[in-house]
């Protein structure tokens, strides 16, 4: 038998969600030695190619397709004119990111599939928790390396350690820098005792999100799916929990906040709005409690509302392409940290109201498809996938105000679920449609351009960093 109803596309997506994430090519050497990303693209595109010929699926597009494919052209474009050197990397990263969105947004078509490579996601966010915990209770090491904007980059040379200032003893190595961290699972270790992942994960604010996103979320779909056994449902809520665990050891202030904006967005959509206020009240001494705090949370935040203030400078000085696709940390020694400003600086206006374009739609499409199907019956898995979907984009799209997110895997693998959910309601209803009429497309250029004029600089004016 076939995976998953025979739709050949998912062999390849669903393997893509793991290496996308979990990185196992950076901790297992064997698996190191070839590109997999690229073959798991590949199959999976050769997987859909074969669905459509054999009619397994159709040639569904999703929604965002015409604006996601804007972004991209528009974003070659941008870096061609500014920084041509750049452009052949450029591109060969922008097609695996397609290629990521594309597969997923249209290999997906039925919610049978889309729940696999929901459990899958679940699995592989809850795994990703799991090992931050692990490194969250394990004993701290001396880490020598090199330092960088995410911490140390080095290895655990073994000695154990309390504190930073016994790393530089007789036994440290001139010239490196040290730090005692909490060494986990993988090759894993902590930055200023906060857990973090591998690869596009390192961030600690970052690995919060996706925790959220793709665990939390994900979990809280299941549990509410109540088809499985009371074992399953037990696992889910562990599982959970384990994830909340991992999100306060980041210590991310913004992590928290998404953390319970994820049950957040279901309490509202089962109470209303009545809710908010007795959540506020829950939420205000978990947010107080966790969380950094002190001197280096204050020069965190100072450090970040300065990177908004260059990166705006790089808009006037170049308002119409901007310095070129991720090119934003050749003008300043720090990442933007925050997603909208990168678009503006590095896409200039344009890009940020293509980039805010298929964040709009995702969103739109995702509450008007649950306000049709409410009244439709047969749609109960329709329905828990686009909660978990809402309340994942929830909390993403809280989170990347203060996150370089644009290009991340993560955030087109969930614009590429959004996609795959629509595709699934047409191909069981195809007279649902979403699309971003003039109305739409007037509220967010008013929006791109009132954020670039007037937004940002009274908040970074306000700030005193204008």
């Amino acid at each position: 038998m076939l995976w998953c109803g025979r739709v050949f596309a998912v062999p390849g997506i669903t393997l893509l969600v793991v290496f996308v994430l979990a990185r196992p090519q950076e901790f297992v050497p064997l698996l190191a030695k070839l590109p997999f990303l690229h073959l798991f693209t590949l199959l999976a595109v050769v997987g859909y190619v074969l669905d459509i010929r054999l009619r397994r699926s159709q040639p569904i597009a999703a929604n965002t397709l015409p604006w996601v494919i804007a972004f991209f052209v528009w974003a070659v474009l941008c870096t061609a004119v500014v920084a041509p050197a750049t452009l052949i990397p450029l591109v060969l990263f922008l097609i695996v990111l397609f290629a990521l969105y594309g597969t997923v947004a249209h290999g997906i078509q039925r919610f049978r599939t889309f729940q696999t490579v929901a459990l899958v996601l679940g699995l592989t966010s809850t795994f990703i928790a799991g090992v931050c915990m692990h490194q969250g209770f394990a004993p701290m090491q001396c880490i020598g390396g090199i330092e960088s904007e995410a911490g140390i980059d080095g290895e655990p040379d073994g000695r154990v350690c309390e504190t930073s200032e016994e790393c530089r003893g007789p036994d440290a190595d001139p010239g490196v820098e040290y730090r005692c961290e909490h060494v986990g699972l993988f090759g894993t270790y902590s930055v200023d005792e906060r857990v973090r992942y591998r690869g596009e994960l390192q961030d600690p604010n970052e690995v919060a999100m996706v925790i959220c996103a793709g665990g939390m979320a994900v979990l809280l779909g299941f549990i509410l799916r109540k088809r499985g056994s009371p074992v399953l449902q037990t696992l889910c809520f562990l599982g959970i929990l384990v994830c909340c665990i991992a999100v306060w050891m980041t210590q991310s202030r913004g992590g928290l906040v998404v953390m319970l904006l994820v049950p957040g967005v279901y309490a509202i959509r089962k109470w209303g709005w009545s809710v908010v206020v007795p959540a506020a009240i829950i939420a205000i001494p978990i947010l107080m409690l966790g969380g950094r705090s002190g001197e280096n949370a204050d020069v965190s935040t100072e450090m970040r509302y300065e990177a908004w203030a260059v990166g705006l400078d790089m808009w006037h000085h170049s308002p119409v392409f901007g310095v070129g696709a991720r090119q934003f940390a050749e003008h300043h020694y720090l990442t933007a940290h925050n997603s909208f400003v990168l678009m503006l600086a590095e896409l200039g206006l344009v890009g940020l109201f293509l980039f805010m374009a298929i964040v709009y739609l995702c969103v739109k499409t995702l509450i008007l498809g649950l306000r049709e199907l409410a009244t439709t019956p047969g749609t109960r898995a329709a329905q828990v996938w686009g909660m978990a979907l809402l309340a994942a984009m929830a909390g993403i799209l809280f989170q990347i105000n203060t996150l370089s997110f644009s290009y991340h895997m993560a955030l087109w693998l969930f614009f590429g679920l959004c996609g795959a959910w629509y595709g699934s309601i047409r191909h069981h209803k195809p007279e649902f449609e979403v699309k971003l009429h003039f109305i739409d497309i007037s509220i967010i250029a008013a929006a791109s351009v009132a954020y670039a004029t007037i937004i940002l600089p009274i908040f970074l004016k306000a700030k005193g960093e204008l």
